[in-house]
């Protein structure tokens, strides 16, 4: 007995379907694996040292639409990234965005980099366990760059491991 052409189409794009459904859902799970959620108030509550040298809290720029980025200076996803930060932030300031770099770095390097670039927000230093304190927070595998994007209500918009781009930045600012 043979199948019809019809009916083969059918069955196939069946198939398929399954095979998207079951791959979006692997995917979120892959993205929010060990993400406990609420952790993210570790971050929110806690303070770092500037570049400058004083020690300021996260919490400065609650109200705002901050988006906290874990970056290093030998990290080439970072650097790359961070001229559209730049950017961003210069052009939705006045919008409420703010940008807050947290370096996984020696101060230096960080410092260099940072006047080279013409970087125009907060760079605060951080310690390397930071990146095992980012695992519960939506970076399983504690890699660099991560970011998380707060809303002025300090909910969590948006978990990023890897580059975010300049176009969801806009997106986010929409």
């Amino acid at each position: 007995m043979t199948m019809s052409s019809t009916r083969r189409g059918l069955l196939l794009g069946a198939a398929g379907v399954t095979a998207c459904g079951a791959g979006a859902l692997g995917g979120y799970w892959w993205l929010n694996r060990g993400v406990v959620e609420g952790d993210e108030a570790r971050l929110l509550a806690a303070s770092f040292e500037s570049l400058e040298g004083s020690t300021l809290p996260v919490s400065t720029w609650r109200g705002k639409t901050l988006i906290v980025n874990f970056w290093a200076t030998w990290c080439g996803p970072c650097r790359e990234e961070m001229p559209e930060f730049v950017q961003a932030q210069r052009e939705y300031a006045a919008k409420g965005l703010q940008f807050v770099g947290i370096a996984i770095d020696r101060r230096p390097a960080v410092e260099r980099f940072a006047k080279e670039l013409g970087v125009n927000y907060p760079i605060l230093l951080a310690d390397p366990a930071w990146l095992d304190a980012v695992k519960t927070m939506g970076n399983p595998q504690g890699v660099l760059p991560f970011t998380i994007v707060f809303s002025p209500q300090n909910t969590v918009m948006m978990r990023r491991v890897g580059k975010l781009k300049y176009d969801e930045i806009r997106t986010i600012m929409a």
